[in-house]
Formats: structure tokens, sequence, C-alpha cells
């Protein structure tokens, strides 16, 4: 199994999905948008929300080599305005790379989205006790507790890459 990442408008990412699932056969291509559970408040209240993991990228999971994804797809960025290129390694490669793909497999759930880690906070250190972050405490590289948020890097299409992720606190010290 393959993945292709489409470079699309940011905040389109949901159009360019609905649009691939019409003109694409689903049985073979697989358009998604990864997404990340986030915390906020508003008026006093922490309020849950799900939005893109990767705003302005779209993912499509196929069988079908780079060549075949390549011809198929060249048409549709033709035809759509919100899509802008095929993201690649070089001008052969084009699908992720499977370390980068179990990364992703590893922190998302079967929906394709990353939900909220549980953390206890002691004095000045945080301790990720639960969720997709758990063992992963190397990639963390700065944490904002009042937002409930870290910035973990990972590896994504070849590059070194800041993401935020949400957490949620379970206890405090």
């Amino acid at each position: 199994m393959y993945w292709y990442v489409l470079f699309v408008q940011t905040g389109q990412e949901y159009k360019v999905e609905q649009f691939l699932k019409k003109r694409l056969d689903t049985g073979i291509f697989v358009p998604f948008v990864p997404l990340q559970e986030i915390l906020f408040k508003t008026n006093g209240t922490l309020k849950k929300e799900r939005m893109p993991l990767f705003p302005g990228y779209v993912f499509i999971e196929s069988e079908v080599t780079d060549l075949e994804f390549r011809k198929k797809i060249s048409t549709l960025i033709c035809d759509s305005r919100n899509i802008i290129s095929i993201l690649k390694y070089s001008d052969t490669e084009i699908a992720m790379r499977e370390h980068e793909r179990q990364v992703l497999l590893g922190l998302s759930n079967n929906n394709n989205c990353v939900e909220l880690s549980s953390v206890f906070i002691e004095g000045d250190r945080i301790q990720i006790i639960g969720g997709p972050l758990k063992g992963m405490d190397s990639v963390i590289k700065k944490v904002n507790r009042h937002k409930r948020q870290v910035w973990i890097e990972i590896e994504f299409m070849g590059c070194k890459r800041l993401f935020r992720m949400g957490f949620e606190i379970v206890e405090k010290c």
C-alpha cells in the first residue's frame, strides 16, 4: 500500500477530498485528510475540535505505482483550482516513504485522526502517560501548557518538520 500526498490550497482540504472521491475509483484510490484533536478554551470552557494535521495537504492511499498514479492524477490537477501539485522526493519517487508512513500510522487511529495524549504534570516537567505520543518524549521540542499543545519534530516527505499536537492534563503535582 502506498500513500501519495497532494499539496492543496490551505482551508480547501475537505473540498479537495470530496472532489477526489467523486472523480476517482474509491476501490483503488482512497483520499483522506489526516486529522488531529486539539483542545481550546472558549468562554472559560475547554472544547475539543478536530483539525487537519497537515494544513494544505490531502493524502491518497492506493496500491498503484508512481507512474500509474501520476497519469491518473495529472488530469485532476488541471481540473481543480484547489490542487496545486503532487509532493515528491524526486522526479521518479512520489509515494511517501514507508518509514514516514509507519510513523503517521503509529500516531493515528483507524479514522486517520491523532487523538489527544494524556499527560501528568510534575513541576516543570510533563510526562506522557497515554495516547499516541506515549514513548515519544525524544521528538517533543516545545510545550505550551496553557494551550495544552506540544510541538513534535518528525520527518515528512524527506524533511524534518515541527507539528503541533494536543494533550489533556490528567493530574498535576
